[in-house]
């Protein structure tokens, strides 16, 4: 594994946590957050404010399933485990994301999310998930 999935790995531990200190750490200050759900969230301080609300309103948890990386950039692919809020069903979400490196810290990030409603979870079609050593429920 390489410098930079490394710092991402360490950076998933941090949202597993909520801190959103830990969190900003590992971003530039001016650092973006792209998502294909919602709006971007814009500097260290505010991504690390809503990995706070997802893990305290949520029950948010992060995995990294898979990575590489290359130049000043990594990508990973990534499950959430969650609970919806309103019905308290415990839910599963995939995804990958694209990570943009300066001085050592993430500058970017670009958030792949399927939510589609044929396909909730995300799951690839025929995929076998836990035998690859992906997170299932």
């Amino acid at each position: 594994m390489g410098e930079r999935l490394d710092h991402v790995r360490s950076y998933y531990h941090a949202l597993n946590t909520g801190d959103p200190d830990l969190v900003a750490a590992h971003f530039t200050d001016d650092a973006v957050h792209y998502y294909t759900r919602l709006s971007p969230h814009r500097g260290a301080r505010t991504i690390g404010e809503h990995t706070k609300w997802a893990v305290e309103t949520l029950a948010g948890q992060w995995q990294v399933a898979n990575g590489i990386e290359e130049g000043d950039q990594a990508c990973i692919e990534w499950s959430m485990t969650w609970r919806d809020p309103e019905t308290g069903e415990h839910r599963l979400d995939r995804g990958s994301e694209w990570f943009l490196f300066r001085d050592g810290k993430i500058a970017e990030v670009r958030a792949y999310f399927h939510g589609g409603k044929r396909n909730r979870s995300g799951d690839l079609i025929e995929f076998d998930h836990a035998g690859r050593g992906h997170t299932v429920l």
